[in-house]
């Protein structure tokens, strides 16, 4: 039994970051879509949606990182940490293809019929101008999340909450 609480506890600690960043970025992309399509309401189910978004999206992340295919540029931290960034964006493009297919489903009864609806709904300049945001916030992920590996976690919390005075000492 504890052994299974442990693997819970370590799943829970290495999904927190992830976590944390794409639930601000979701809610974020939600804000921006509401204000854009000039509905200037945050509603309950917008933040829902936007809640369940970062959850899925940082399982997957950990179930990527998992992959032996997220290693296979890891010799060159650049080329790394852009091929991460790829695979992110892929999973988080085919979450955001689900997202909008739902309720489409549901309303039109068939997958088929919703595939159509999307294709002609969506506004596909907002649709990529958003996916490419979030093409950019996953580099940022990427890289930082790559140089607290490099650096260690306890070193980067230092750096981030000793004092300015004493942070430039050590």
């Amino acid at each position: 039994m504890r052994k299974i609480a442990a693997l819970i506890a370590k799943e829970i600690r290495e999904a927190v970051p992830a976590t944390i960043f794409f639930l601000w970025l979701f809610h974020m992309i939600a804000l921006t879509k509401a204000v854009s399509l000039g509905d200037y309401s945050f509603t309950a189910l917008r933040a829902t949606v936007a809640t369940v978004g970062a959850l899925m999206v940082a399982k997957a992340i950990l179930v990527v990182e998992a992959l032996p295919i997220s290693r296979v540029f890891s010799r060159q931290l650049w080329f790394h940490v852009l091929w991460k960034t790829l695979l992110f964006n892929v999973v988080v493009l085919v979450f955001r293809f689900i997202e909008e297919l739902i309720p489409l489903i549901s309303k039109h009864e068939g997958l088929l019929t919703a595939v159509g609806r999307l294709h002609r709904e969506t506004v596909w300049p907002q649709f990529w101008v958003l996916q490419l945001w979030l093409f950019c916030a996953l580099f940022l992920y990427c890289v930082c999340s790559e140089l607290v590996r490099m650096v260690g976690a306890e070193r980067v919390k230092e750096m981030l909450f000793r004092s300015g005075s004493s942070a430039r000492e050590g």
